[in-house]
Parts: C-alpha cells; structure tokens; sequence
C-alpha cells in the first residue's frame, strides 16, 4: 500500500517537472509581442429633435361699446294759431287753374315716335252709262224678237277703263232670248262711260247693269 502510494507521488512530481520545463521552452523560445491598440469604433449620438413649442393664444380682442349719446328732448310744438274768419279767403280762380292743371296732368302724352294710322282708302264712285251727254243709242229691237213678242232684261258685265270706255262686255245675266243678249251686246261695246273715280281720280272699274227691252217702248 504505501509502495503505491510512493510510486503516485513519483510520476506526479515527474510529470510536473516535465511541464514546468516545457512551460520555461515555451515562454524563451516566443518573443515578447508589443501590446496592440484596442479598435476603436465611432458611435453617433442622435441628436434630440428640438422641442415644438405651441403657438401663443390669439389675444382675445373686447369690443368696447360706447355709451349711446341721450337724444335730445323734443322742442314743444307752438300751439296753433286760429286764423281770423276775416283772413280766410276763396280764390275761385286758383281753384279753376288747378282743375286745369290736373286736366292737363291726366291727359295721356302721345308719343312722337308712334307713326299715325294711316287714312282709310276714300270711296269709289263707280262708272255710269246713264247721261245725255255721253250720247249712247238704245239698243236696236230685233224686229224678228218684236214678232215673237220677246222681251226682258240682259245683264251685262262691263269692264269699263279709266278713259271711260269699254274694255270687255259680257253676259251676266241672260235674258232667256239669245237674240236679244246679242243685240245689248253689240250696242254696249261701242257706249262711252263716265269712269269710276277714287279720291277724285279715275280708276278702272268693272260693274254690271241691265239692258231692258220692252215691247210698250219698241
């Protein structure tokens, strides 16, 4: 038991000779190695961001109001004065000439610029075939319509020219007997007329009147 334990301690001392020897190599052989410096990093600080202040408060503005200014009090009327019955008079002309005026204020103002109506056409005075002086024959009586005891009127159209003859005769009415309607026919076209005149100035006309044969007056 105790060589054991001899032998322990033996190999723990050797074993630790050995190291310390190696550990003194070790240490000779390295060079001695300067200190380095130790990197160095930048860090940035951040700024604080600047405190924002709140707008002051708008000054509040206080109307002031002015004393109103007392009216003025109200002069007294002066009493009326009763006019003397003497004093009181009627002027009938100032009240005549103020009827005027208003008659004259009420009358309607006709404008300048309105043209006036214009006049109504003057009348026409139509032609006529009746007057000795124009000189117009009867019409011959057919002696064959006075055997045959024809008779009537014939109405006749006549175009009648502002020199008062005839233009254009017609037939308006017959009288039921051609020979009669020829005869008045042939004796119209060659009348003279009295034109037709309008505001004094002859116009052409036409009209129509009757041509009468009656056997009392053949």
């Amino acid at each position: 038991m105790k060589s054991s334990i001899s032998r322990y301690t033996t190999l723990a001392a050797i074993t630790a000779g050995h190291v310390g020897l190696l550990l003194s190599m070790s240490h000779a052989a390295s060079p001695a190695q300067p200190p380095q410096p130790l990197p160095m990093e930048m860090v940035t600080i951040p700024t604080p961001a600047p405190a924002i202040r709140p707008a002051p408060p708008a000054p509040v503005k206080t109307a002031t109001v002015k004393p109103n200014k007392a009216a003025p009090a109200p002069r007294p009327l002066p009493a009326p004065v009763k006019p003397s019955p003497k004093a009181i008079t009627t002027d009938t002309r100032a009240e005549a000439d103020t009827s005027k005026t208003s008659a004259v204020a009420e009358a309607p103002v006709v404008s300048r610029s309105d043209p006036a109506p214009p006049a109504p056409p003057a009348p026409v005075v139509p032609p006529t075939h009746i007057g000795g002086h124009l000189g117009n024959p009867r019409p011959a009586y057919p002696p064959l319509s006075i055997e045959l005891g024809e008779a009537g009127a014939v109405g006749l159209r006549v175009a009648v020219g502002a020199d008062g003859r005839a233009q254009e005769v017609s037939v308006a009415r017959s009288s039921g007997f051609p020979r009669l309607d020829r005869a008045a026919l042939q004796a119209v076209r060659n009348w003279r007329f009295r034109p037709a005149t309008r505001g004094g100035e002859a116009i052409p006309y036409t009209y129509v009147f009757n041509v009468d044969f009656d056997l009392t007056k053949a």
